[in-house]
């Protein structure tokens, strides 16, 4: 793990990391602004890239760009390495394939899930035409990846389970249903709106009814409950406001 850490330290800089959420201003060798994470008027929170590492005189916090981000984002280091090195390009090698937790397991299958909606838009110039009469961008819809799902009951499932996702893992996602009859997509011809935590990484779905709305069809139908998702502690777009809120 060790070696991961230093790879993204060899390729990131806590000066461009920090820069993502702060406005930093050049002091000398180092770089200063006022702190996230107490209340002041004049800047005593600074960045040194020489050292790799930040401090802020005024509530003692500092440490190296892992530190940064578990503090801002209110993180693990787990969650903290994993989002840097994605930054990074960096592989994080576990050496057993099996001891992969479900939480990641989680993530991976909900990845291949907006994958399977982005790539289902593309083909769909009337749900695009759609979204460009209501307003929407292609760029907006590319920045917040948006997708579409067709009316079939097992399309994404069939195409998960070709990925190697056990029925498990999808339910636990929250992206199938079981029925009597077996298990079937929760989503169905709906254009859908990925909802993301506060890292960025997707954690579940908002899908948006498309085509005749029956009496007993609901025009939003979002992602349940699941390890990942806390409908009580994700507020939707917030990992793209941050930074202008803070």
């Amino acid at each position: 793990m060790s070696s991961t850490v230093e790879q993204i330290k060899e390729r990131l800089d806590i000066a461009e990391v920090v820069g993502s959420y702060l406005k930093l201003e050049k002091a000398g060798a180092n770089f200063k602004a006022c702190c996230p994470f107490h209340n002041e008027k004049t800047p005593s929170f600074f960045v040194s890239p020489s050292r790799q590492t930040y401090h802020c005189f005024g509530c003692n916090k500092g440490g190296d760009m892992f530190n940064f981000l578990q503090d801002i984002e209110g993180v693990d280091f787990p969650d903290a390495l994993k989002t840097l090195a994605d930054k990074a390009g960096v592989e994080i090698r576990k050496t057993n394939p099996d001891e992969t937790s479900e939480k990641e397991k989680l993530f991976s299958v909900i990845e291949k899930a907006l994958r399977f909606f982005q790539k289902n838009l593309k083909d769909q110039k009337e749900v695009i035409e759609y979204l460009k009469n209501r307003g929407l961008k292609g760029e907006t819809a590319k920045q917040f990846c948006i997708g579409y799902v067709s009316t079939g009951w097992q399309s994404l499932i069939d195409h998960l389970r070709e990925e190697g996702f056990p029925d498990t893992i999808i339910e636990k996602a929250g992206l199938i249903i079981k029925g009597e009859k077996g298990y079937y997509d929760r989503f169905r011809s709906r254009i859908m709106f990925p909802i993301a935590d506060i890292s960025g990484r997707i954690v579940g779905f908002s899908g948006r009814i498309f085509g005749a709305e029956g009496d007993n069809t609901a025009k939003y139908i979002n992602s349940p409950e699941t390890v990942l998702y806390n409908k009580s502690k994700i507020l939707y777009g917030f990992d793209k406001a941050r930074v202008a809120i803070r």
